[in-house]
C-alpha cells in the first residue's frame, strides 16, 4: 500500500492526533492542531502543523511542512535564499508553506520524517 492511505495509517499507528484535510487544489494533509515546538527560538509554541500526504508516500514526502500559527513563526519576509522559503499555503491565507527539502529515500519511516520536522525548528 502507498499514498495518502498508507500515510494515514502510518500516522495513526505512531498514536498521534490529527485529522485529515483536503485543500482547495484537492491536495490531502493530516493537520496536527496542537503541535507543540519542542526546541529552538520558537520552544514551547502550539501550532497547526500541516503535512501533506503525497501519492508517492511512502517512497517520497512533500518538501515542506505548512504552519498556522498566531502570530506566525515565519513570514513571507523572512524568506532567505538557501535558507527558508515561506510562500502561500493550499490551506488558506493563515497557513504559511515553509519550503523544505528533507533529503528523503526510500526505506525511511514517518518517524524519520518528524525527527527530522522537529529540527527544523530547533535550528529556525
Amino acid at each position: 500500500m502507498h499514498g495518502p492511505e498508507r500515510f494515514f495509517e502510518d500516522l495513526t499507528a505512531l498514536g498521534l492526533s490529527y485529522h485529515r484535510q483536503t485543500a482547495v487544489n484537492g491536495q490531502v494533509f493530516a493537520i496536527f492542531p496542537d503541535y507543540r515546538v519542542q526546541g529552538g527560538r520558537f520552544a514551547g509554541r502550539v501550532i497547526e502543523l500541516g503535512l501533506e500526504a503525497v501519492p508517492s508516500y511512502p517512497q517520497a514526502v512533500a518538501p515542506s511542512i505548512h504552519v498556522h500559527a498566531t502570530p506566525q513563526l515565519f513570514d513571507y519576509s523572512d524568506s532567505t535564499a538557501n535558507v527558508r522559503n515561506i510562500i502561500q499555503s493550499p490551506l488558506g491565507a493563515e497557513w504559511r508553506y515553509w519550503s523544505l527539502n528533507f533529503s528523503w529515500t526510500p526505506g525511511r519511516t514517518l518517524g524519520d520524517l518528524l525527527g527530522q520536522i522537529s529540527a527544523v525548528f530547533r535550528h529556525a
